[in-house]
């Protein structure tokens, strides 16, 4: 890292990276094609979740944007300074701002296609082979499970460690740790969030406050989708 960065520097990187993941271009082009995609399947703002839910093509542009956001925050933190290990910081503010968009009442989805970005923007040539694993992984089991960009992105990441373990990377120890927890976080979010959709806020009315056609502010409390009768 450059010595001459401050905390403020670091403060502004951090905030600059969270702001980048926040923006929700999945529940943007969901809705610019009548779709609440926080309404229907995973309910999560993803590439997965609107690829079946809107289409392909809506799909294959919030990958791009989603994978944009990670690698778009790392080029910035390296323009200010950061490098190495250091970069994790904006990495983890990305994602952190994919999951929680100030945008979307702090709603999101996964946020493996950001961390991929991140990855690429990191070491292009040392993420290649995880991120081709991942990819394909994902999907082969598309039909079988219920988060296959999760699962993907997970066993990507383990591939990378293998090979970091084998060849040079071009990332520090520290960096594939540090990646490799982002990655496991990314998996522990997801089951979380699907832990506490049953007694959550029914999110057809959430989205309905959100986009103003809802009549009375007061969100009521209700089962939520999965709730069992």
């Amino acid at each position: 890292m450059n010595d001459g960065l401050t905390l403020a520097d670091l403060v502004l990187t951090a905030s600059v990276a969270f702001f980048l993941g926040s923006i929700p271009i999945a529940w943007m082009v969901s809705r610019s094609r009548g779709v609440r995609i926080f309404a229907v399947g995973t309910r999560q703002a993803g590439a997965t979740n609107v690829f079946r839910e809107v289409g392909p093509a809506p799909a294959l542009i919030v990958g791009l944007v989603d994978a944009g956001k990670g690698a778009l925050a790392i080029m910035i933190a390296v323009w200010a300074g950061l490098e190495g290990s250091w970069l994790l910081l904006p990495a983890v503010a990305a994602i952190m701002g994919h999951w929680n968009s100030p945008l979307t009442r702090f709603r999101g989805g996964d946020g493996v296609i950001t961390a991929v970005g991140v990855m690429i923007a990191i070491s292009p040539a040392g993420t290649l082979v995880p991120i081709l694993v991942g990819i394909i992984i994902a999907l082969a089991i598309k039909h079988r499970v219920a988060h296959p960009s999760a699962w993907g992105g997970i066993i990507g990441f383990g591939t990378l460690n293998i090979l970091a373990a084998v060849t040079d990377t071009g990332m520090s120890v520290a960096t594939v740790a540090g990646m490799t927890f982002i990655a496991a976080s990314i998996l522990l979010h997801s089951y979380a969030y699907h832990r506490r959709m049953p007694g959550a806020v029914r999110i057809e009315v959430l989205d309905e406050v959100l986009d103003g056609e809802h009549t009375d502010a007061t969100i009521p409390r209700t089962p939520g989708p999965s709730a069992p009768a």
